[in-house]
């Protein structure tokens, strides 16, 4: 079972005027650790969008705020995988700050649907072998 990590700065744009990153910017950060770890698995998602015949969007995100992020903090986003069946999966990932204390816990549920008629489609088998590294049981 791996976990995928990606380390990345908080910058001015991640936060408000008091240098706390602001909710919804968690969101916005945690798709930069997914989009990363896709890439590092081998699927683009902008091969996936201008050249394939499917595509895996968002179904359902959930996430537990735990502590504020700051301007000019290191922050690892570590990503694992609670499920994977047919057509979806679903990623838990934990935004972590330097001291090792744990920001935030995004869970989403990621569903595979075919380009031309938008309905759940198997995921190709490429991705689900490289996606079943990364399964852990759900806490």
């Amino acid at each position: 079972m791996k976990t995928y990590t990606h380390t990345f700065p908080i910058r001015i744009h991640d936060v408000d005027a008091a240098g706390i990153v602001f909710f919804a910017q968690y969101l916005y950060l945690f798709h930069d650790v997914y989009e990363s770890f896709l890439a590092d698995i081998g699927h683009s998602i902008h091969k996936a969008i201008n050249e394939g015949n499917y595509i895996i969007p968002i179904k359902n995100v959930h996430a537990d705020y735990h502590r504020p992020m700051f301007h000019g903090e290191t922050i690892t986003g570590e990503l694992s995988l609670t499920g994977l069946r047919g057509s979806s999966f679903t990623t838990r990932t934990k935004l972590i700050g330097a001291d090792k204390v744990v920001r935030a816990t995004i869970t989403t549920t990621h569903v595979c649907v075919a380009t031309e008629t938008m309905k759940p489609t198997a995921l190709p088998d490429d991705i689900r072998n490289a996606l079943a590294d990364y399964v852990h049981a759900a806490d």
